[in-house]
């Protein structure tokens, strides 16, 4: 990670950095890290899958990734697909898609290859204030307890509620781990089809066969994949997929010697947190 921070700061003025698939470590100018702990702090379920080929990339050269899903958003599974869900029928509506959504994510992180126990849901309700000094506790005391040296999450500027809150109080409580651990850490701030503007610091790129991999992870999701046939005529594995393409493409209307056996692009806004001492 210290190489990753060293190149970064080296480079920041020549943005955008490009990783691949393709590459063997050895990106230009900023190479991937090969240790630290990353920790990818997803809003929802589903979330995390979003930026899954960064991840599976990050896994690949060394780092030790954790999943967090902050709420269960019940709110996005449709009634009718959690009334035809064929589980327990003795619990509510709304607890038989609180169960949907965990089961989902879960698989999904199987599937990946996360081990359970770096798996963890905080169970903050959108419902009840997401200010609450309670939801701020638990999201301060979770980040402090993972002390990660990287962190995978939406960017700020965005349509959803969680999205914006979980980035604000990220923000809000980074400063404490780099003051308690005496350590700086990066923030990948991914794309997401509701952000609606972010800086294009770092773009992912990889091809049609990772591209089919990542389309299962998302369809791991199946009450998401419902809901937006549903309600937007198009999966959710499609969406991402479509968002991912479409950020290749103009990379490679804008930079003409991008990797032309790519198709898609996940891609970040990066910010470093450094140890306060280090800033003066």
């Amino acid at each position: 990670m210290k190489t990753f921070i060293a190149d970064l700061k080296q480079y920041w003025r020549e943005r955008p950095f490009i990783w691949s698939e393709l590459q063997d470590g050895s990106a230009k100018k900023v190479r991937f890290p090969t240790e630290g702990k990353v920790l990818v702090l997803g809003p929802h379920p589903d979330d995390p899958e979003c930026a899954a080929m960064t991840c599976r990339l990050l896994m690949h050269f060394g780092c030790d990734l954790w999943y967090t899903a902050v709420s269960m958003s019940p709110s996005g599974v449709e009634d009718r697909y959690a009334i035809e869900w064929g589980h327990d029928s003795s619990i509510s509506l709304e607890e038989r898609k609180i169960e949907i959504r965990r089961l989902e994510q879960t698989s999904a992180a199987q599937m990946f290859g996360l081990a359970r126990e770096r798996l963890t849901f905080l169970g903050i309700e959108e419902a009840e204030g997401l200010n609450s000094i309670e939801n701020l506790t638990r999201m301060k005391e979770h980040l402090e307890s993972v002390a990660p040296d990287m962190v995978i999450l939406p960017a700020g500027n965005d349509s959803n509620q969680t999205h914006v809150w979980v980035h604000q109080v990220f923000r809000k409580c980074v400063q404490n781990i780099t003051t308690k651990k005496e350590k700086p850490v990066i923030a990948l701030y991914n794309e997401d089809p509701k952000t609606i503007e972010m800086r294009h610091d770092l773009f992912v790129l990889f091809g049609e066969e990772s591209g089919d991999w990542k389309r299962a992870l998302l369809r791991a999701h199946a009450s998401q994949q419902q809901r937006n046939i549903h309600s937007r005529g198009i999966g959710f594995d499609e969406r991402i997929l479509n968002m991912n393409h479409l950020r290749y493409r103009l990379l490679r209307e804008r930079l003409s010697t991008v990797d032309g056996s790519a198709r898609y692009a996940e891609v970040f806004e990066i910010e470093l947190f450094d140890v306060p001492s280090k800033l003066h």
